[in-house]
């Protein structure tokens, strides 16, 4: 905003200020190991003697890793330049059918999570259509037009994706009535609350491939 107002010393401060962030994300939450954006958390470290040692030193930042909507966040924010070997990785975890990938839609959390389809089974697995969307959407702005080693697997995402997406919630419409607030990603039945005209009516712009 302030580089279209003219404003180009604040323009470049706030570039610099992205730098920064972006550095800090990688370095935070880049787990190197897995490929993938991880979160974060905290635990007392080991060895840690609380008569003898600093507090201060007490902590030591760990992983929590789980493959799902919050490993594409980077990507669906625009965050991850079109050249870098991370935009691969991510793209690689939603393509795979053994991670995110159904035909149904992208899955809020990856099939070899142990944790995936247990407990309450909210946000482990179903389909959400306003995540997908944001994953189109960013898809659409900032990966498939950009002359990278990614654009042909960005823009086969993008065309399947939004196929599947728009192939199953109107079959699922037409078969019960309903739009539904989430969708099986193992038979792409409807699920959760119906009818349901929130966020599940963005196959519209889907369809008409407004972002």
């Amino acid at each position: 905003l302030v580089a279209q107002a003219g404003d180009g010393e604040r323009a470049l401060s706030s570039e610099k200020q992205l730098d920064k962030h972006m550095k800090q994300l990688d370095e935070l939450h880049w787990n190197t190991e897995k490929g993938m954006y991880c979160d974060v958390t905290t635990r007392i470290r080991e060895g840690f003697d609380e008569l003898e040692d600093d507090e201060a030193d007490s902590e030591e930042s760990v992983f929590v890793c789980h493959k799902g909507y919050v490993s594409l966040v980077p990507m669906v924010l625009g965050l991850i330049p079109p050249e870098s070997e991370k935009l691969g990785y991510v793209l690689d975890m939603i393509e795979d059918p053994d991670e995110l990938w159904s035909d149904y839609g992208i899955r809020s959390l990856s099939k070899s999570d142990p944790y995936y389809g247990k407990g309450e089974n909210y946000w482990r697995g179903p389909i959400w259509l306003n995540f997908n969307y944001l994953v189109l959407s960013s898809l659409h702005k900032n990966y498939i037009s950009a002359d990278s080693p990614y654009q042909a697997q960005a823009k086969r995402i993008y065309s399947k994706l939004r196929s599947n997406l728009i192939s199953n919630v109107l079959a699922q419409c037409k078969d019960t009535g309903f739009f539904w607030e989430q969708y099986n990603p193992e038979d792409g039945h409807g699920q959760g609350t119906h009818p349901f005209t929130g966020w599940t009516t963005l196959i519209v712009l889907i369809m008409a491939e407004r972002y």
